[in-house]
Order: C-alpha cells, then structure tokens, then sequence
C-alpha cells in the first residue's frame, strides 16, 4: 500500500483547508515535509496530553474542537486557565515547568502533533506562515490578558457576557451573525470563568428574561440585543442600575 498524499491526507483538515489557517500557507513541499513528520491524533472528553509526549511533540494544532489548560490545586481544587480551539496553535518548546498546567480535552477534539524541525523550518522560509502564527500567538495573548481582567474585575454576568463575545469572533461555520455557539459544557465554563455552574446557568436565565439572548439549545445561542449585551460585558453598571429602576416604576 503506497503512501498518503499530504494533500489527499490534509484535505479534511481545517488547518489546510481554511485558507486564513496555517497549514493553507505552505507550499507542496513544506506540506508534505510537514506531514509525514507530524502526528494526528483524535481524543476524547477527559484525554490529555502527557508530559512526555509533550516533551517530543510540544506544537500542539487544533483541527477540531476545544482544548484546555487545566491547573490541579493540591486541595483537589481545578481551574481552568486557556481554551483553545479550531485553528489554534500551542506552543510549549522551552517551558521550564510543564507540570505547572494539563491540556485536556473538554469534547471530542482532532489535533495535529507539529514536527518542531519542519515547524522552524517553514517558520524561518515562509513569510505567510509566519504571518499567521504570530497572528494567532498575538491573539492568545490579547485573550489571556482579557480574561485575567475579566476574573479579577468582573461581576458574574459580566464574565458570561465577555464570554459570548468570544466565542462569537472566534466561531466558523454560522452564517447568521446572530447565531453563536458555545463550545464546552457548563460545568466546564463554570470553571474557566471562576464561577458556580449554577451561577452559569442564573446568568444564562438572566439574559434570557432580559431579552438580550434566546438559547434554541445549550449550546447555542440567538443575539437579541447585541449592544445591551456589549454594555454589560463591559461593565456598564450604570445601565443596569437604569434597567432595574424601570422595572420597579413598572411595577409600581
């Protein structure tokens, strides 16, 4: 049995197959020194990346679904520090203390092990390539330092409209902008947003009455009031303050 064509290989790959993805940038050499270098590998909720095999694949690429950076406190405590999803590129060559975090698969989720050679190799080649990867570097950490705001500053419905807000610029596949899918469980954005599910789901009721979303599903949500959302998301507690005063005039 001969050998898979890179390209026949790929072509179910977002990473190849979106053109704005890293994979789309390379030309059929780099693609096929890349391929049958790398190492794909399908996982499940609750698999995770072991240490050691980190330490011989550290470029992790995401084809599909939804990884986390998950934090063990010695009490049995978990935090949930990073998602990543479809089109993200993690890079973990020359962190010194692996163990400080997990990546653990939160759905069914489809990655590519990067071979670090050909990964610098292309890097160091291929300007549009290395476009696209300090692109997505860049907007993990514009993520990062939002979200560490979001935790420290934020009031829980705050949080989950920040959240919405997310996972509405980094979506694929809905051609309604209304229309936004939350990809992880609540039990899960529970634990990246440093709430209670419960919370979670008060919040989610909260908007709903409030007319601001409609959830047709859990995960999947219909924007009713996109810029009253936007206000909470960005802390306009002066606006709440209006709502409620309304509410109690009408009721009055």
């Amino acid at each position: 049995m001969g050998m898979i064509e890179p390209k026949t290989k790929c072509q179910n790959c977002a990473l190849y197959a979106d053109s704005k993805l890293f994979c789309a940038q390379l030309d059929e050499g780099e693609l096929n020194d890349l391929s049958n270098q790398s190492r794909t590998l399908s996982m499940k909720r609750g698999d995770s990346l072991e240490h050691e095999a980190l330490a011989h694949w550290p470029i992790i690429a995401i084809d599909n679904g939804v990884m986390s950076m998950q934090h063990l406190l010695q009490d049995g405590r978990k935090t949930i520090a990073a998602l990543f999803m479809r089109g993200d590129i993690i890079d973990l060559r020359n962190i010194s203390n692996r163990n400080r975090g997990a990546l653990i698969a939160l759905g069914k989720v489809d990655v590519c092990r990067l071979s670090p050679k050909v990964f610098e190799d292309v890097m160091a080649r291929n300007p549009d390539a290395q476009k696209v990867i300090w692109e997505n570097l860049r907007d993990q950490a514009f993520r990062a330092m939002d979200h560490s705001g979001d935790i420290a500053k934020k009031q829980a419905l705050e949080k989950l409209a920040s959240f919405i807000f997310e996972c509405r610029n980094r979506q694929v596949g809905f051609k309604d902008g209304d229309l936004v899918e939350i990809p992880v469980r609540r039990i899960d954005l529970a634990e990246y947003l440093g709430m209670q599910p419960e919370t979670v789901s008060r919040c989610f009721k909260d908007l709903e009455k409030r007319d601001i979303i409609e959830a047709p599903s859990l995960n999947t949500l219909k924007l009713l009031n996109v810029p009253m959302l936007r206000r909470i998301a960005n802390g306009d507690k002066d606006m709440l303050t209006h709502e409620r005063k309304i509410k109690v005039l009408k009721i009055a």
